[in-house]
């Protein structure tokens, strides 16, 4: 599409960058006449579809079946493996990368944890706190890739890479500094 991941967000998403809009109708914002416009280039979850993947906070992986939506023209089937099916669609790199994040999540919800000790119980609650970090000006911006990679880069008088592999280990970096910080303040009592 040609924009910045500011402007992705902006023009299509919303809570912070966690969910595509959707038109009127309920339909993706991507769908159009011809079927899905960016499909080239669709993110993981529209990759996946009709399934389903959980990765638990001790890396155990599953897969489930999504009830496909009723606008969906796509061909389903049941011959083949789970595994068949994630091979023909190329989904090693995206999970790959999905697990980096999740495990930059993960980190976020224990130190969520380790702020309120007392209350360990509400993990769940804990990650939705995380998943709605975006209300904070900092949180947001660690969504935008392109954002946060050049506030790293010029805080630390470094070229910002054009390569999409260097922006996301650096994208990765700057969360984990901010976390860094996070937990030194956290050492600290403060």
């Amino acid at each position: 599409m040609g924009l910045t991941t500011t402007e992705f967000f902006a023009r299509h998403t919303e809570a912070g960058g966690t969910v595509l809009r959707t038109k009127e109708d309920r339909s993706c914002v991507f769908l159009d006449e011809r079927g899905c416009g960016v499909h080239p280039d669709r993110p993981l979850a529209c990759r996946i579809y009709p399934l389903a993947r959980w990765v638990d906070p001790d890396g155990n992986e599953s897969f489930g079946h999504l009830e496909p939506h009723p606008q969906t023209a796509g061909i389903y089937g049941d011959k083949g493996t789970v595994a068949d099916y994630l091979a023909a669609q190329g989904l090693a790199p995206y999970f790959a990368m999905g697990d980096r994040y999740g495990a930059v999540y993960e980190r976020m919800v224990d130190l969520l944890e380790r702020l309120a000790p007392a209350e360990n119980e509400r993990r769940a609650e804990r990650r939705a706190e995380v998943d709605e970090m975006d209300a904070g000006a900092v949180a947001t911006s660690f969504f935008d890739v392109d954002a946060t990679v050049s506030d790293y880069c010029r805080a630390r008088n470094l070229a910002v890479p054009t390569e999409i592999d260097a922006q996301i280990d650096l994208h990765i970096r700057a969360i984990g500094a901010w976390l860094d910080t996070l937990e030194a303040r956290l050492e600290q009592g403060q």
